[in-house]
């Protein structure tokens, strides 16, 4: 345990207050008689005796003394070893000592990706559905202009400008759904890790070797945490251990999926489900 500055004063205070107090004492027993002097001071918990017998001459002594110790005993939870200790001892939150951080909810996060995405999608279909009418439109308006038509040639560069506002739109709803898909992909890859190796009620352990470009693994990941099946993930590419245990176990190919003793190359969720059994 660390101390502080504060902790030593106070423990040096008290000492002394205790020491003070301790001598008080011996002097009260050795004024009542010279024979209550050495018990107090030679014979073990001859203090208390005296105390018991002699309170009235007894009190001022042992009052100072046990004040000393008590400021001792507080000084010692003036260090910060000492409050963690008795607060997990405990399980009761003291001043100054920091609590844990609350869970975050995954599963509020996750929804929350997951309707924002859909609503991008939604955008994406009805943009690009109006796009190739648009555009044929304006191909056809384009070849009727007359050289001449002031007016039509600036009514038709206002439609040429909204049309590449909506297509930028539509590249820029693209790239968001990219985005929203990777983020949500996180979301559901740190739901499965949050209860990794085993699944609840003494279920089988699964282990699934992966690497980080492939379309089968982030498949079976998103089914496992979609079905709460908790996993544990490893890399070959990243992981010389693991591409060692994969090279053992025969792998071929990402994923292999091992369930107990069982084992399971690419992806099936019929497959998968059946070995869980």
């Amino acid at each position: 345990m660390t101390a502080n500055l504060t902790t030593l004063i106070l423990l040096g205070l008290g000492a002394l207050v205790a020491f003070a107090g301790a001598l008080i004492l011996l002097v009260a027993a050795f004024r009542q008689s010279v024979v209550w002097g050495l018990v107090t001071l030679l014979v073990p918990f001859g203090n208390l005796v005296f105390i018991c017998v002699h309170w009235t001459k007894a009190k001022t002594g042992f009052l100072t003394n046990l004040a000393g110790v008590l400021v001792c005993v507080g000084a010692l939870f003036t260090m910060p070893d000492a409050l963690a200790m008795l607060r997990q001892k405990s399980g009761l939150p003291f001043a100054g000592a920091a609590t844990p951080a609350p869970k975050v909810d995954l599963s509020a996060q996750i929804q929350q990706q997951r309707t924002q995405l859909e609503g991008l999608q939604e955008s994406f279909v009805n943009y690009g559905r109006d796009l190739p009418g648009q555009y044929q439109e304006l191909e056809k308006r384009r070849k009727a202009l007359k050289a001449g038509d002031e007016a039509a040639i600036t009514q038709f560069n206002q439609e040429v400008a909204a049309y590449q506002a909506r297509n930028v739109r539509h590249r820029q709803i693209q790239q968001e759904i990219e985005g929203t898909q990777r983020a949500l992909d996180a979301l559901l890859d740190a739901r499965s890790r949050a209860a990794v190796t085993t699944s609840p009620g003494g279920g089988k352990q699964v282990i699934m070797y992966t690497t980080s470009r492939c379309p089968a693994c982030k498949v079976a990941k998103q089914y496992m945490a979609q079905k709460g099946i908790p996993y544990q993930e490893i890399d070959v590419e990243t992981s010389r251990e693991g591409m060692e245990a994969f090279q053992k176990l025969g792998g071929r190919g990402v994923p292999l999926i091992m369930v107990g003793n069982k084992r399971m190359e690419g992806f099936n969720s019929q497959e998968l489900e059946r070995m869980l059994l």
